[in-house]
């Protein structure tokens, strides 16, 4: 009987997750589709403005020229704690070619751990907090980590849901 009444629970949460998701996705704000030079089809990347944890304002628009990836996260996450390592090492070798962008998914965290996490894995790229959660609701962040990489006109060229090695993220960008 336990395992019935389980099962049922996991059906109806799973349920609610898919409904919840879908819904949101309906309301995300959409990007502009434009075509390139090639007459390919690309999406331009929604811009934004966030605070960071040092106080400063950034917008995914000053990032344009340089490759960017956005990466949503939580101080929480296990993933994300996997990952984090790999996304310092790239800033440090790269950052004259790549900007980061970490979005804290600060609606589902705290700032005060948010801050631990970055003394903890000595983070030096922006953090930014997305307070209210219209970031990463515009982008669709319902899986953490998610990663959006942005070429340098401000094009999306590549989403990916979960952690990512070092590796994996130097072959995409072709670094």
């Amino acid at each position: 009987m336990k395992k019935y009444i389980g099962l049922v629970m996991i059906t109806i949460l799973i349920g609610i997750l898919i409904w919840e998701n879908s819904r949101a996705s309906n309301e995300k704000i959409p990007s502009t589709i434009t075509t390139n030079e090639e007459g390919v089809r690309v999406v331009k990347a929604t811009d934004f403005t966030l605070q960071a944890l040092d106080q400063q304002q950034y917008s995914l628009s000053d990032s344009q020229g340089k490759w960017t990836i956005v990466n949503f996260w939580a101080s929480w996450c296990e993933p994300c704690k996997m990952e984090a390592p790999h996304l310092q090492r790239l800033y440090e070798e790269y950052n004259d070619q790549l900007e980061i962008l970490a979005v804290n998914m600060t609606t589902k965290d705290r700032q005060d751990d948010v801050q631990k996490f970055v003394n903890e894995y000595g983070l030096t790229f922006p953090v930014l907090l997305d307070e209210q959660g219209d970031v990463s609701m515009t982008y669709g962040a319902f899986t953490i980590p998610t990663t959006i990489f942005i070429d340098e006109k401000g094009n999306i060229i590549h989403e990916f849901a979960g952690p990512m090695e070092e590796s994996f993220i130097i072959d995409l960008l072709s670094l």
